[in-house]
């Protein structure tokens, strides 16, 4: 094939991936970054020997990850995983716990200390999970999400029940209810909704193959943190030879030659386009709701206090909660996410020190302009408010870091914004509804020659469908650009 000109715009997870397979085919690739590093959403903190990371978290789907570094000729370069045992602790506001295993049985028996049916409960809801898994998560992934078409006839080679099941998907909500008898555990299935930025009750129950593939494939944890698995990424990407421009923030247009791409004034020739952003302006959609937003605070701790890797502080009403975020509103009992990553990993901090990750989810910010502008102006007293609640929760489950906590960063929905996320929503598109999943942007673009990859477009959001957006997109411009020669 001849060597064609491609261009990645933004050097998130996705960008770097398309990057990386695009050149190793041959091809001259250049990848622009607005920012001063790589990783997008996906980046990290460092403070004093303390490491954080900013975004993701966790890893589920190693293989996927580990097959893409082996597509790069880079699989020395990967760090370690490190399957975590618990998977998750939960905490309820009337003082009740769970906690989520690999093991199936396991996790039955922590269901059943709060009701003995639970048990029977966590059986169902996993085997229901599983078939959902098979009937529709796994053509979801098969390939590029092209139109129903296409994926319903992968479907159907799973055969009709497969289909059947399909068209009959409820909500997360009366999955959890169908399962589970105590709020406590439809409380753990919704929770999952969160992942793509949405609520339980509206979001289609499709969203529960995400806790069968933690069951089945482990929750992992990078040594070093996601940030690591970034660096090494950048690494695999330098050794292809793909031109890597930092601090520079590209557009993209096209004309009768293929596209002009870099920055304005400067813009260079390339055959085809790459563009890990949120595809939802290029569609002319970005109008539509959008998912949620989130609110991070990074901790330092003195000492090393036993908390769990994972750890999710409910609120006390679901519904409510949903209701206020979906409103525009930061919830009045909010849900907090902590990880505490040197649990498993002492590189993570230095010794006598311990640091925690912290989040609570938020609404995005308005779509309309001024109001957006009135919005960010308001996160100031918006931070404060939700820094009152993320503590008095930390204090009300962990006594122990009462005086102990110093806050070293944060990130708000502002924030988030600034670095082209719509409205500061982490995953852009909102997908609720029966067909919600299915409405998400395509990876294939408006014109011929262009492509999307990231968290924004199919398959969604996290780092190893992030990274499969990547490898799809990079296949979809190798595609193109055979036809081109």
């Amino acid at each position: 094939m001849k060597r064609m000109r491609v261009a990645v715009v933004g050097g998130g997870i996705g960008g770097l991936t398309a990057a990386g397979l695009l050149a190793k085919e041959g091809h001259a690739v250049t990848l622009f970054e607005g920012g001063a590093t790589l990783g997008g959403k996906a980046r990290a903190l460092s403070c004093e020997g303390l490491t954080l990371d900013t975004g993701p978290t966790l890893l589920t789907l190693p293989e996927l990850v580990r097959g893409t570094f082996a597509a790069l000729d880079a699989v020395d370069l990967l760090p370690p995983f490190i399957e975590l045992e618990p998977q998750c602790a939960y905490r309820f506001s009337d003082g009740c716990r769970f906690t989520a295993h690999k093991d199936l049985e396991r996790t039955a028996w922590s269901a059943g200390e709060l009701r003995p049916s639970e048990r029977r409960g966590v059986r169902s809801f996993y085997d229901e999970a599983a078939r959902i898994w098979r009937a529709a998560g796994e053509p979801y992934l098969e390939a590029p999400f092209e139109g129903l078409a296409g994926f319903m006839a992968r479907v159907a080679r799973r055969g009709v029940g497969a289909v059947v099941a399909g068209m009959k998907l409820p909500t997360l909500h009366d999955l959890a209810v169908k399962h589970f008898k105590t709020h406590h555990l439809q409380q753990f299935v919704g929770r999952f909704a969160t992942y793509a930025g949405a609520s339980p009750f509206e979001a289609s129950a499709a969203f529960s193959l995400i806790p069968h593939i933690e069951r089945a494939y482990g929750v992992h944890h990078v040594r070093g943190g996601i940030g690591a698995l970034v660096e090494a990424l950048g690494q695999a990407v330098h050794r292809q030879g793909v031109t890597v421009r930092l601090g520079v923030r590209a557009t993209f247009s096209r004309d009768a030659e293929g596209y002009r791409v870099g920055p304005l004034g400067s813009a260079e020739p390339f055959d085809t386009v790459v563009v890990n952003a949120d595809p939802l302006r290029s569609a002319r959609r970005e109008s539509g709701p959008l998912a949620l937003s989130g609110f991070v605070l990074l901790l330092e701790v003195e000492g090393r206090p036993a908390l769990p890797h994972h750890t999710v502080l409910f609120g006390g009403d679901s519904a409510r909660e949903f209701s206020e975020l979906f409103r525009g509103q930061l919830a009045a009992d909010p849900t907090v996410y902590l990880c505490n990553p040197s649990a498993t990993d002492a590189t993570m901090a230095p010794p006598g020190r311990t640091g925690v990750f912290v989040m609570v989810n938020a609404p995005p910010l308005p779509q309309d302009f001024e109001a957006a502008e009135r919005a960010a102006r308001a996160w100031e007293l918006n931070a404060e408010r939700a820094k009152g609640q993320m503590f008095d929760k930390l204090h009300q489950h962990f006594p122990e870091l009462r005086g102990r906590m110093r806050i070293v960063g944060q990130r708000t929905p502002v924030d988030l914004a600034e670095q082209g996320a719509p409205g500061g929503s982490i995953y852009g598109f909102l997908p609720h509804g029966r067909f919600g999943p299915f409405r998400r942007p395509r990876i294939r673009g408006g014109t011929p020659g262009l492509f999307f990859a990231g968290g924004g477009t199919h398959p969604g959001g996290g780092v190893p469908l992030v990274m499969l957006s990547g490898r799809f997109a990079a296949e979809m411009a190798l595609a193109h650009l055979r036809r081109e020669t």
